[in-house]
């Protein structure tokens, strides 16, 4: 049977079947059913499956043999009770005869597949009724019935028709001619698809069933009296009651609380309005840990019988507690990082906004948003700006971004917005739906700005630090290299800050700093960068100059700024600056070679007298370096002992005495030898390493002064040197004590230094501890008098007992009338206050003998001994002997 095989319309004529006339059976008795796959022997690709059916001929063995031949009625009464019997049974019939190709199917069958009463189809068509996967099955079925000369074949299959799936089952019968060719075929097809259909219920009822015992939702259900009629495992499970407790009891016979007079009232409202409603429901129970608080979402259903009238409702409960648990851990979660989350649905136009997000929004909590109400609530210069970001998205079709936004919160402050974005499309771009997380960024941002603050801006002044100076340079030399301009750096420090700061305190010392910075910020032009380095130190950034003369005229004007004093409470200030200068790019390229090639300018101009300006020179670099091998190996010192007092005697200028000493620094280096004490006191005073030294100093000093007086027959007083840190950065009393008590040294032994200028305007706190000093019984010595401030009301109000006329007073004495006139003021000075005079620097006898004919009492210089080691000091008491 090939792809041309046609059956002949309405055939009628009976086929025989392979063997029928061999058995000896009746040729007008029908053959039997049979299912098959119809496939050409000669072109085995080309298939149809079919069923087949005498129904011409109705199966005479149903009637009863004694009846007499049929009449064309009876006949016909026949052929119509096997056709309802073929509708009863769901079966359908097909003959085809392969030698005529011709076929036919009974009306059933075309029913049953979908086809027009007097279908005729052929082999393909048959087979395209199918499904794909199921027709190489049944072409290698009929492969194999017809090679091995099978009679009889069965199998099941599906037809697809008008979207629906019809269950088949062939069986069918295959004669063949003498020589072994199939030459027809009789089928019957079974539509089992009802059977499919009921085992599918079957099976559903039995799934259904493991799914109530098995689910973990509660499930029960409730007549119209609310009476539960079941109750599935779940919920057996969860209370730990037996099925009995529950079944034909309403909720409000187990509980009278509102939860269970709430249910019952939603059962009622379900079961009489016949609509699905959901409620939330609390319940409590026991379990170890005590009881339980659950919270469980209900969904309830109405129930209907045949008629479809509503006779109860089911419950399927779901516990929620975790979720609810999670939810708010969550928002708590959102609430502490002041975070919400948000959608917006661009088909409706709606908004959902989190709990946390309508407060960080002060929207309120319980009022539905539109998308127009969400973006009304932003002030409305930021709308077009929201707008815009979201209008770009969405152009670019980018499906996450993020974007910034204020808001005026309740109370009028202004709330900082960030949002991590998500846009949903359609297939076609088209976007649907935007979801969001939102947080207030407001405290975050502020502490980043005062971080900022704090790592870029000086404390104290508010001016640009030295961080923010290099990045100020950086941008600089960028400008300038990029334009080939050229610019200075300014290394600005304040003459003479520290004795202002040692004196008047810290406090008047940080006034002082930020009155300077105001007017350093006055005096500059808008594009000056001036910033605070540290200490007492400011650097400026002169941009757009032509040449480096031109900082020199900047530096000019800026002198304005301190011409006239400054004052702080009752005080009045005087202040000048020494300024270093180098210029880019011929001082360098880099910022921190303009850096410290303008602070060793600086440096140069404080050497050169302070209150001028010093450009940049190669030379200068190597003193700075030199300066900063000093600090290194001055460390060192203080480490390694390198450090020794040396003592020059003071003398009595009437008797020729020795009375006392002065304990004077020295370092002596490994490989520099002796260090004077003008190479690496200031240092040490800038750096604080003269705290370690002074202590250092007090100790040494005063044991000495225990060894000598205990071996003297008068009284020697030796005099040790105080830093003006000292005041302010210990206990200098304690320390002082403690020096006494570790070597036994006596309090009459010792006299301590102090600069004059320590004691200017009457600084509470020095004046408290050289108090204290003196009633100890310790000697107050004022050194160098005379070449600091002019006041000198403050003798009269520190405990000052010594006074020790400077050596530049002196040198003059014998040469200078004014100078002897000073020298003369000064005795009387002392001698109207009852002070001790000590004349320093003495180096020739006529300036002894005119000292002591002024009535200056003691002397110290190279006269009489130059500083000598401890060593040479003691030779010298010994042999002591008082020049002529």
């Amino acid at each position: 049977m090939g792809s041309e095989y046609r059956a002949a319309p309405n055939a009628r004529r009976r086929i025989p079947l392979a063997g029928h006339g061999q058995s000896g059976q009746d040729p007008n008795q029908a053959g039997p059913q049979v299912s098959f796959t119809l496939a050409d022997i000669r072109r085995p690709s080309v298939v149809a499956n079919g069923a087949l059916l005498d129904t011409r001929h109705p199966p005479r063995a149903s009637m009863p043999m004694h009846l007499p031949t049929v009449t064309a009625k009876n006949s016909l009464d026949v052929q119509s009770h096997w056709d309802r019997a073929q509708t009863m049974a769901h079966i359908g019939s097909l003959e085809l005869d392969f030698v005529r190709q011709t076929s036919f199917v009974s009306p059933r069958l075309c029913e049953m597949m979908g086809q027009v009463v007097g279908w005729a189809p052929s082999a393909l068509e048959l087979l395209r009724l199918h499904p794909d996967h199921e027709q190489d099955n049944i072409q290698q079925l009929w492969r194999g019935a017809f090679k091995h000369r099978r009679t009889h074949i069965q199998y099941q299959c599906s037809v697809i028709h008008g979207g629906q799936t019809r269950h088949l089952h062939y069986q069918g019968e295959i004669s063949y001619s003498d020589d072994g060719e199939p030459t027809t075929l009789f089928a019957v097809v079974q539509d089992l698809t009802p059977h499919k259909q009921a085992e599918a219920l079957l099976q559903a009822g039995s799934n259904l069933k493991a799914l109530e015992d098995a689910t973990p939702d509660t499930i029960a259900h409730f007549d119209l009296e609310c009476r539960r009629t079941y109750v599935n495992p779940a919920m057996l499970r969860l209370s730990g009651v037996p099925a009995e407790a529950f079944l034909g009891r309403k909720p409000t016979d187990d509980s009278s609380s509102d939860q269970a007079r709430e249910l019952e009232a939603e059962l009622r409202t379900c079961m009489q309005e016949g609509k699905r409603r959901r409620y939330l429901y609390t319940y409590y129970y026991f379990n170890e840990r005590g009881m339980i608080r659950g919270i469980a979402d209900l969904a309830i259903v109405p129930t209907r019988n045949a008629e479809g009238e509503v006779v109860g409702a089911f419950t399927i409960g779901r516990d929620i507690s975790a979720l609810k648990e999670a939810q708010s851990q969550l928002e708590d979660a959102q609430r502490m990082a002041r975070m919400g989350h948000w959608s917006l649905d661009l088909v409706l136009k709606q908004a959902q906004i989190s709990c946390v997000g309508r407060d960080l929004l002060g929207l309120p909590q319980d009022q539905d948003l539109s998308f127009n109400d969400l973006l009304n609530h932003f002030p409305s210069a930021q709308v077009s700006g929201i707008v815009e970001a979201y209008r770009q998205a969405v152009e670019q079709q980018r499906e996450d971004f993020r974007h910034d936004a204020s808001l005026t919160g309740a109370n009028g402050s202004l709330n900082e917005l960030h949002s991590w974005v998500r846009i949903e499309y359609t297939a076609k771009g088209r976007p649907v739906r935007v979801m969001g997380v939102t947080q207030d960024l407001t405290a975050l941002r502020m502490l980043e700005r005062q971080t900022h603050q704090l790592a870029y801006y000086d404390a104290l002044t508010h001016l640009p630090n030295r961080a923010m100076l290099r990045n100020a340079l950086q941008q600089a030399i960028s400008d300038s290299t990029r334009h080939q301009l050229t610019f200075g750096l300014v290394i600005l420090g304040i003459d003479h800050f520290q004795k202002v700061n040692d004196s008047l305190g810290q406090p008047t010392g940080d006034a002082l700093l930020k009155a300077i910075a105001s007017r350093l910020t006055q005096h500059l032009r808008g594009y000056d960068t001036v910033a605070r380095i540290g200490g007492d130190e400011f650097a400026i950034v002169v941009p757009k100059i032509r040449q480096a003369l031109d900082v020199g005229v900047t530096l000019s004007h800026l002198k304005n700024a301190f011409r006239a004093p400054i004052h702080l409470a009752d005080t009045e200030i005087m202040v000048t600056a020494s300024a270093g200068i180098s210029v880019f790019p011929f001082d360098g390229v880099a910022a921190t070679e303009l850096i410290a090639h303008a602070d060793a300018a600086m440096h140069h101009a404080k050497r050169c007298g302070r209150d001028n300006f010093q450009y940049y020179s190669p030379e200068l670099t190597s003193s700075a370096l030199e300066r900063l091998k000093i600090e290194s190996d001055l460390r060192k010192a203080v480490v390694r002992s390198e450090l020794e007092l040396f003592y020059q005697p003071k003398v009595d200028l009437m008797t020729g005495r020795m009375v006392g000493a002065e304990a004077l620094m020295r370092w002596r280096h490994p490989t520099r030898g002796l260090v004077p004490p003008d190479q690496f006191i200031s240092i040490a005073e800038d750096t604080g390493l003269i705290l370690g030294m002074s202590e250092w100093a007090l100790h040494s000093a005063f044991a000495a002064a225990k060894r000598w007086n205990d071996q003297a027959a008068q009284p020697l007083k030796i005099a040790v040197n105080l830093s003006p840190k000292q005041f302010y950065n210990n206990d200098l009393v304690a320390t002082v004590y403690a020096a006494m008590e570790a070597t036994g040294c006596q309090p009459e032994w010792i006299e301590l230094e102090i600069t004059e200028s320590l004691l200017l305007n009457d600084p509470a706190e020095v004046r408290s501890t050289l108090q204290r000093l003196h009633h100890m019984g310790i000697s107050i010595a004022i050194d160098d008098f005379g070449t600091g401030y002019s006041a000198l009301s403050y003798l009269a109000r520190f405990p000052v007992n010594v006074l020790k006329i400077d050596r530049s007073f002196i040198r003059e004495l014998t040469t200078n009338p004014d100078s002897a006139a000073l020298v003369q003021a000064i005795v009387s000075l002392a001698r109207g206050l009852r002070m001790t005079l000590v004349a320093e620097g003495v180096e020739t006898g006529a300036q002894r003998d005119e000292l002591k004919s002024l009535g200056c009492e003691l002397a110290q210089g190279f006269l009489y001994s130059k500083p000598v080691p401890v060593g040479q000091f003691d030779e010298l008491i010994t042999s002591w002997k008082a020049p002529d």
